[in-house]
């Protein structure tokens, strides 16, 4: 590992952070530590980092990956601890670690992605992460400013300390065992050796290269490849001129080859000048390669790679046309990828890209909200949209939830969540919290967990970045006019964009994403709900692929009608329960 790198190091708890030492000095603070947490950053940074990480610009590496695995709340389950030791085995043999850090379990891994330095990196490893091993349900820690427990670390809560564990323990021992066992400070005095912080195993191939994905950011690296000097450039597919700029470097010229040989076919260059061209750029690039190269790309019938490329986002650049939208590349779908992709989308299980409204109330047939939906929920004040919504998201807990709670405060929607995972009065969940419920806490993150809350009203397109760090399948933006724009003044301008923004989003970045809107003063003095209800202009008729309302019979009663106005792919349903205020649950009625 690079001398030159630092870490972040807390010591008595994370509130103690921002000390920033040499990288290859860990062992020296961690040693004679015993009672004591400890803490360092996920990341390495390089020297302009002052311990401030809302101040650092520079550039991020890793010296090892870590997976963090709890284990199955309500039972204390090991079974997802099991089963991604089981495919660490078979990607890695043993060589991985496993630390118990006295309530969850850590994997300590290799380098597999060796993405070296980048500006990016947190973004680009909670991404890769996620691509390689999501599936586990492990919690995805790759954020720019997160600490983690350092090996042998005193854990204050439970009197333990952060041990190995070997994979024929995780078969012997129990959750409650493996506590007593990190709580034996014998164990811990025999076991500890401030050593293994420091690169514990020989690098290793970029296995997982095939799982980086490199994210949307539109920063580029700091560590540039060499090119001509700027004026050199010009503004069309910069990256590419930069590319051949640089000449062929070992072991990348075939995957270079591929991108510079798809854009000159793009820009009208025939056969016969690309192949030119290759071979100026590297005159011994084997011929007969070449020829099997461009007898495919000329092939193609789709654009080849675009901005969202990893090899040509390294070679980004400000003064390209393209840079702004990151739109060279725009995907158009063919026949061939369009059959592949329904595929895959058929044959995915159901729960895994859609819940149907059907599996929480009788409405006599299937409503399901799925992927790529952007669905809108109209009504007047004071009626429950937000609470409507609310039940669905407890309800579909096998999805992980952005919560965008723009009108209502942090401490009040929680306090309603709960309400409705309980079936409880504001008063029992206020007792409970009081009381310092663990049990109840704990229950209480098992059945919430899936859900996460922001209350700052988030400027359009900085959703994207939201989501490529959280990974969210749905989103609620509640209400959707508290959403800024930049440079739109005009109410109805910005409420266009908006709409247009999110279905966007919806449909590239495959995610459901609910809104709640008011409805117009002229539907609210009517009482009748249609599609032109929704406040503003049409174009949230338009863009959304369902339209929900609710209505009340009675103003001053319980009753509630939920319905279906506009579907694009599904049939109308309209749905009657009672708001019951002291619970914030929808009961259907009978």
């Amino acid at each position: 590992m690079d001398d030159k790198s630092y870490v972040e190091i807390a010591i008595g708890g994370v509130a103690n952070r921002g000390n920033v030492i040499p990288y290859n000095e860990l062992p020296n603070h961690v040693a004679g530590k015993k009672g004591t947490e400890f803490y360092r950053s996920l990341f390495l940074y390089d020297n302009t980092f002052n311990g401030k990480i809302k101040e650092y610009s520079g550039t991020y590496n890793i010296d090892e990956i870590v997976l963090d695995v709890d284990c199955k709340i309500g039972d204390l389950s090991l079974e997802p601890v099991k089963n991604i030791v089981d495919f660490l085995v078979k990607e890695l043999d043993d060589n991985f670690e496993i630390w118990f850090s006295g309530t969850g379990f850590h994997m300590h891994l290799p380098d597999l992605f060796h993405i070296g330095n980048h500006v990016d990196l947190p973004n680009i490893m909670r991404l890769s992460i996620d691509k390689a091993v999501g599936k586990f349900g492990i919690d995805n820690i790759y954020d720019r400013a997160r600490l983690i427990r350092t090996k042998y670390s005193y854990n204050i809560k439970n009197n333990t300390y952060k041990i190995p564990v070997s994979i024929d323990m995780l078969n012997e021992f129990t959750y409650n065992e493996f506590v007593e066992h990190a709580q034996n400070t014998t164990i811990y005095e025999g076991q500890h050796d401030p050593q293994r912080l420091i690169m514990p195993r020989a690098s290793f191939e970029p296995l997982w290269e095939k799982y980086i994905v490199m994210g949307k950011s539109h920063q580029v690296p700091v560590s540039k490849p060499k090119n001509n000097t700027k004026s050199d450039l010009t503004a069309h597919v910069t990256c590419v001129q930069k590319m051949f700029a640089q000449g062929p470097v070992q072991g990348k010229r075939h995957q270079t080859v591929l991108r510079m040989a798809s854009a000159w076919k793009r820009s009208g260059i025939p056969r016969e000048g690309t192949e030119s061209l290759i071979h100026k750029w590297s005159p011994s690039f084997d011929i007969a390669e070449t020829k099997s190269m461009l007898d495919t790309i000329y092939k193609w019938e789709h654009d080849g790679y675009g901005c969202q490329d990893s090899i040509m986002d390294l070679f980004c650049d400000t003064k390209c046309k393209f840079y702004k939208h990151k739109d060279y590349g725009v995907e158009i779908f063919n026949a061939d990828t369009m059959t592949q992709q329904f595929q895959e989308f058929v044959e995915a299980e159901d729960d895994s890209n859609s819940f149907d409204l059907n599996d929480f109330y009788d409405i006599g047939g299937s409503y399901k909200f799925t992927i790529g939906d952007l669905i809108t929920m109209i009504g007047d004040t004071k009626l429950g949209k937000t609470a409507f919504i609310q039940n669905l998201i407890v309800r579909a807990n096998q999805f992980k939830c952005l919560y965008l709670s723009l009108e209502v405060n942090q401490l009040l929607m929680w306090r309603r969540f709960n309400q409705i995972a309980f079936n409880i009065s504001k008063q029992d969940v206020i007792d409970k919290y009081k009381s310092n419920d663990k049990e109840f806490f704990k229950q209480a993150n098992e059945k919430l967990g899936h859900i996460k809350l922001m209350t700052v009203s988030p400027e359009i397109n900085n959703i994207i970045d939201v989501i490529s760090n959280l990974q969210p399948k749905i989103i609620v933006i509640d209400t959707i006019d508290e959403i800024r724009v930049d440079y739109a003044n005009d109410s109805l301008v910005k409420m266009q964009r908006i709409v247009s923004k999110l279905k966007e989003i919806a449909q590239k970045y495959e995610v459901m994403i609910f809104v709640v809107s008011h409805i117009s003063k002229s539907a609210a003095f009517e009482g009748n709900l249609t599609r032109h209800s929704a406040k503003g202009d049409s174009s949230i008729e338009q863009k959304s692929d369902k339209l929900l309302g609710i209505y009340a019979p009675d103003p001053n009663g319980k009753a509630r009608v939920i319905e279906s106005i506009v579907a694009r792919d599904e049939s109308s349903f309209k749905l009657r329960c009672y708001f019951n205020h002291e619970t914030f649950r929808f009961k259907q009625a009978i």
